[in-house]
């Protein structure tokens, strides 16, 4: 099982990826209003921190929620494999194919 510890923080990563990808474009559209252009390209400095800022959060977010992925990839291989061979002992002491309908 993956560790209390590292399941809180990719549980707390999947959360800022979630408001960054819904709440990001809200934000840079609120920015990009002001100014003396209103559209793209953005024309004052806080538009462009906006839009870098923004833009780099959730690609580090995703990153970081990858690698702990990629780091837990084997444990979580195994522990499905553990689930599936228990759904599938239940199946054969509950009757096993019989319950199905098959023939």
């Amino acid at each position: 099982m993956i560790a209390p510890k590292v399941l809180r923080r990719a549980y707390a990563l999947l959360a800022l990826l979630s408001v960054g990808c819904f709440g990001g474009p809200f934000l840079i559209g609120s920015t990009l209003r002001g100014g003396d252009h209103r559209g793209w390209p953005p024309d004052r400095p806080v538009e462009w921190v906006a839009a870098v800022g923004v833009s780099a959060t959730v690609l580090v977010t995703f990153l970081l929620l990858g690698s702990i992925w990629v780091a837990n990839y084997k444990e979580l291989k195994s522990a499905r494999r553990a689930t599936l061979a228990a759904r599938a002992a239940k199946d054969l002491g509950a009757g096993g194919e019989a319950d199905r309908g098959s023939p």
